[in-house]
């Protein structure tokens, strides 16, 4: 049975020790790249860098300046954090096709995450680009495949990865079942769902 997870236990959840968590979140709508980025905006407080990558152009720099401009008075009046101060602690590639996303995935995300410490990552739209049609079907699932050994490694370095992804109605029945697959490799699922004007996180697994 689901569950519905309040927003704070589930970024107390992601960002509790011990490090190295695989999450994924889902829904129908864009909403599930907010939630996500509003996510990674309490390690940016904390003054922890973020790794993004971006297969979907979804990563909104606006919202981050919006929760520093939030949070940026204590209660004595002093300037506790600027928008250019998270901003400078989010590091964002983009992927245009699935094979920049494989590359950015298995070697560079890595690589990155050596040169900088940063102990969270954050991936939008993963598969969107494995969707092409004009990528042929085998090499779509070698990737996929090599994707998810990457996440395992980074989890086992105690790096901490969570998915956005939205849901989507695929003619191709074997495409549709690459977002199942990913699941099934992730510490924790939630999907957010959204029903007359209200929205919820509910637990998938």
């Amino acid at each position: 049975m689901k569950q519905i997870v309040p927003y704070r236990a589930l970024m107390e959840q992601f960002h509790a020790a011990p490090p190295g968590k695989l999450c994924c979140i889902t829904g129908t709508s864009s909403a599930v790249f907010r939630l996500s980025l509003s996510l990674a905006s309490q390690a940016l407080l904390r003054g922890v860098p973020v790794a993004v990558v971006d297969g979907s152009n979804r990563f909104d720099a606006y919202m981050i300046a919006e929760v520093a401009r939030k949070v940026a008075v204590n209660s004595r009046g002093a300037v506790q954090v600027t928008p250019e101060d998270l901003l400078g602690r989010i590091f964002v590639a983009r992927a245009f096709t699935c094979y920049q996303m494989e590359a950015t995935v298995t070697e560079r995300l890595p690589a990155f995450i050596r040169r900088s410490g940063a102990p969270v990552a954050v991936i939008f739209g993963l598969l969107d680009t494995f969707y092409d049609e004009q990528a042929p079907l085998f090499e779509v699932r070698a990737g996929v495949g090599r994707i998810i050994e990457a996440l395992r490694t980074m989890k086992a370095s105690n790096i901490s990865v969570l998915l956005a992804s939205k849901e989507l109605k695929l003619e191709s029945k074997e495409r549709n079942r690459l977002l199942p697959r990913v699941k099934q490799a992730m510490d924790h699922v939630y999907r957010l769902q959204e029903a007359g004007g209200n929205r919820r996180i509910l637990s998938a697994s």
